[in-house]
C-alpha cells in the first residue's frame, strides 16, 4: 500500500506542474478528483493479496504515461513533430 501511496503523490505532482507551467494556474479540483478516484481504486484492489503488485505496477504505469505526456512540452526539440520552430516541407514535395 505504501507504493501506491508514493505513486499517488508523484502523480498529483505531476499534475499540478503540468497545469501551472501551462495555464499558470492551480489545476481544476475535478482533474486532482479524478485522478485520485483512480488511484483509491488501484488501493481497493491492492487489498487482495494476488493483486497488490498488479496494482502497484499499475499505479506507476499511470504516472509513467504522464510524465512521458509531459516531456515533450518540458523538452522541446528537433524531434518533437508538435514544435512550431521546425520548419517542414509540405507534404507532396520533396526535399
Amino acid at each position: 500500500m505504501p507504493g501506491i501511496v508514493l505513486a499517488w503523490m508523484v502523480g498529483e505532482g505531476i499534475i499540478i506542474y503540468r497545469s501551472v507551467s501551462k495555464n499558470h494556474a492551480p489545476p481544476m479540483p475535478g482533474a486532482l478528483l479524478a485522478t485520485s478516484g483512480l488511484f483509491v481504486m488501484l488501493a481497493l484492489l491492492a487489498e487482495a493479496p494476488q493483486a497488490r503488485f498488479l496494482a502497484g505496477a499499475l499505479a506507476w504505469g499511470f504516472d509513467a504515461a504522464a510524465l512521458l505526456n509531459l516531456l515533450p512540452e518540458a523538452f522541446p526539440g528537433p524531434q518533437n513533430a508538435t514544435n512550431p520552430k521546425v520548419k517542414t516541407a509540405p507534404k507532396g514535395q520533396t526535399a
